[in-house]
């Protein structure tokens, strides 16, 4: 893979965008077994301030839905276009990428313009985020609560299926990511980042051999030097594996 990050000529977000289409070209040949796959894109809320970036290891929902025989037939600039990053810069209900947590948070009437049964109301995942939210003081607006964050995940491509990702395709991908990952913190410039992804993964997207705390549930990293960007950087586990309450607690407690 060729190191973008090298480009002088380039702005972050073109560069972005084109280790994007290089991904999904890695994939245009991928066997799936018949699933479907989604491919997120870094979403700034509204409301968003730079005050907290959230990370979660890979996307469990996506507006759009495609196939690897759809990569190699439509064509990876397609693919990335409209169903990467046209759902990551704009929502269905309002211009907010980040509308969907709010329209499909419970039984809503809004459920059925997005043809999913996703409800982000039992997602342990985004229950953790409000609740971190209105606690730091973030929100303004309980009922917009998710258009003041920013948000992206470590792998971006990820199963429609909502299972999880076998070792082979987080392979195929984890260099591009790495890659990612860098370029959106500079383009987001978040004064906190709260990976939500359990601390192995966030070890080797980082690289640091001796991280201390991987068997707590949340682990504190300081101010942390990305390289093109500095934030203070908070770590849990899969909320998941959590109590909603603890893992909440702990984590205002790192960010102190």
């Amino acid at each position: 893979m060729k190191n973008y990050s090298s480009s002088h000529t380039e702005v972050p977000r073109q560069i972005l965008n084109r280790t994007y289409i290089d991904l999904l070209k890695k994939f245009q040949r991928y066997n799936s077994n018949a699933n479907k796959l989604l491919c997120s894109y870094m979403s700034a809320g509204q409301k968003y301030k730079n005050e907290l970036l959230v990370i979660g290891r890979e996307p469990f929902y996506w507006r759009e839905e495609f196939s690897p025989e759809e990569i190699s037939g439509r064509g990876p600039e397609y693919v990335f276009d409209y169903k990467v990053l046209q759902p990551g810069l704009s929502g269905l209900s309002s211009p907010c990428p980040l509308s969907y947590v709010i329209d499909l948070w419970g039984n809503t009437a809004k459920r059925s313009s997005y043809n999913t049964s996703y409800n982000s109301l039992h997602d342990p995942f985004w229950k953790c985020i409000k609740d971190v939210v209105l606690k730091l003081g973030i929100c303004q607006n309980k009922e917009n609560w998710s258009s003041y964050i920013a948000l992206t995940y470590l792998f971006k491509l990820a199963y429609s299926n909502k299972e999880y990702l076998s070792a082979k395709p987080r392979n195929l991908q984890f260099e591009y990511c790495r890659e990612m990952l860098h370029l959106e913190l500079s383009i987001l410039k978040p004064k906190r980042v709260l990976f939500l992804t359990g601390i192995k993964f966030v070890q080797e997207f980082l690289k640091i051999p001796g991280l201390t705390g991987l068997h707590d549930n949340a682990c504190s990293l300081g101010e942390y030097d990305y390289g093109l960007h500095k934030a203070q950087t908070v770590i849990t586990v899969n909320p998941r594996n959590c109590p909603q309450k603890e893992l909440v607690n702990l984590i205002l407690k790192r960010f102190g």
